[in-house]
């Protein structure tokens, strides 16, 4: 019990770092979730994408939860990246993925939701890149000499 109480400030922020990136990957799936159903009938290819965000946050939440990896960060900056990008071209290009009636409506209250979790997955993963190759650039201590045996007898 004492070892993980004495754990290094860069363990604790990684734990920390990874509870707040799972917490906004639920958040980024539950979003979706709720504005499901006014996707599936109409706007058949967004409801697909809609699901296949809830899945892939849901995956990569719990790879997360599981151990922190370079990978699974990267799997959550680009997933949340993909949903943003999403966003911006359903609001900007006229009939992407048949979708005609979002295109100017920045103010919807999900949205903008999706677009903070997001944005906050995004620098999330940044950061614990940058982290990571801060820490791997310092050199390891070289191990301490063993004087052979014999040096010892004589």
């Amino acid at each position: 019990m004492q070892d993980r109480l004495a754990a290094s400030p860069a363990q604790s922020a990684d734990v920390i770092a990874r509870a707040v990136g799972a917490v906004a990957l639920a958040t980024l799936a539950m979003i979706h979730v709720v504005d499901l159903p006014g996707t599936l009938g109409p706007l058949p290819l967004v409801g697909a994408g809609y699901l296949g965000i809830i899945a892939a946050a849901v995956v990569v939440g719990g790879m997360l939860i599981a151990r922190s990896h370079r990978l699974v960060w990267a799997a959550a900056g680009g997933l949340a990246a993909a949903a943003m990008g999403g966003y911006v071209l359903t609001r900007t290009v006229g009939g992407f993925l048949g979708d005609h009636s979002d295109v100017g409506n920045w103010r919807c209250p999900l949205g903008l939701a999706a677009i903070s979790v997001e944005t906050l997955l995004i620098l999330l993963a940044a950061w614990q890149a940058r982290s990571r190759t801060t820490t791997r650039a310092v050199p390891a201590r070289p191990a301490p000499r063993r004087t052979p045996e014999y040096s010892r007898l004589g």
